[in-house]
């Protein structure tokens, strides 16, 4: 019986026809990504492996993740009579978002890298010597991994920083869309998905996205971020507690107990530091802003089908 086909990016080269390249670009407002809506049979696109239902990662060797559909568009256009397009099909772009890794043309070529692989980058690996490889390490030893937010010193590059910063109405917050391969982002450790929690030692969860842009922006080359990924994310929501600096290679929050947070068990990590003082202010000025945010969210009206009409595509 023949082995199933390894999962990997494929490198797709077309050249246009007469009658185009024979593929149909789709993009769907609320689903992040380009996707190959259907390929015409005999034409550029079916020759050169592209397939419906691939997603769209990068245009002639720049990564289009973070772009707008008319962005996308316009790539393909600017190059005539042909193009090149990094594409994933659904299991592979499942695996890579598993693994948390970058899709990448070596990986094209080369396949995924094994499970812990030297050159696979590892989901706790940060810059300038946090604890995050530590917890890596203890991961691949099969030791649970300790759920912390990392510190990112980003110093720009040429082409800037190298990562697409994005909001979604549906959820507070600011997320990374995606870091570009080989970018000062990705050498910090910066990842997809990781949600933004301070920037240059200031807490920016309450602003707004443009506010949290010009702060970056602040200092003219480099940037201090502190993120979470998902999964620690999750965690620290759980126990009520806001990520900070020290949580990156000091002392952890405790997890929730017989029903029990943090602050009501009488350990010494509080949630309110108020309380010490015998002073219970409940909810917190930030848990009010998060209780307001989400009831404001909860009486929105029920999200309607839209079908056709969420959607955006252009054919090639």
């Amino acid at each position: 019986m023949a082995a199933p086909e390894p999962l990997r990016p494929r490198l797709c080269r077309l050249v246009r026809g007469e009658h185009g390249y024979g593929f149909h670009l789709h993009g769907e407002k609320g689903r992040r990504g380009q996707f190959i809506r259907r390929v015409e049979p005999g034409s550029p696109a079916e020759a050169a492996a592209l397939r419906a239902g691939d997603r769209l990662v990068e245009v002639n060797g720049v990564n289009v993740e973070g772009e707008t559909h008319h962005q996308v568009v316009q790539r393909i256009k600017a190059v005539e009579g042909q193009t090149q397009l990094l594409v994933v099909d659904k299991e592979t772009d499942e695996e890579l978002r598993r693994r948390q890794l970058t899709c990448t043309q070596e990986m094209a070529q080369r396949g995924l890298p094994p499970a812990h692989d030297p050159w696979e980058p590892k989901p706790d690996w940060t810059h300038a010597g946090s604890l995050g490889s530590e917890a890596g390490q203890k991961d691949v030893n099969g030791a649970p991994r300790e759920l912390r937010p990392r510190l990112c010193h980003l110093r720009k590059g040429p082409q800037g920083y190298g990562f697409n910063l994005h909001s979604d109405k549906s959820r507070p917050g600011q997320y990374i869309r995606s870091v570009d391969p080989g970018s000062p982002a990705a050498h910090s450790g910066l990842q997809a998905q990781d949600r933004l929690i301070e920037v240059n030692g200031q807490n920016v969860e309450g602003l707004r996205h443009a506010e949290v842009v010009a702060s970056i922006k602040a200092r003219e080359d480099e940037a201090q971020l502190l993120v979470v990924d998902p999964e620690t994310d999750e965690h620290f929501k759980r126990l009520r507690v806001t990520p900070t600096e020290e949580h990156v290679e000091g002392p952890l929050p405790s997890p929730v107990t017989n029903g029990t947070s943090p602050a009501q068990d009488g350990s010494t990590w509080k949630r309110d530091p108020f309380q010490e003082s015998g002073l219970h202010l409940s909810p917190t000025a930030a848990e009010a802003k998060e209780k307001a945010r989400a009831t404001r969210v909860n009486k929105r009206a029920p999200q309607m089908d839209w079908n056709r009409k969420r959607e955006i595509f252009s054919n090639f």
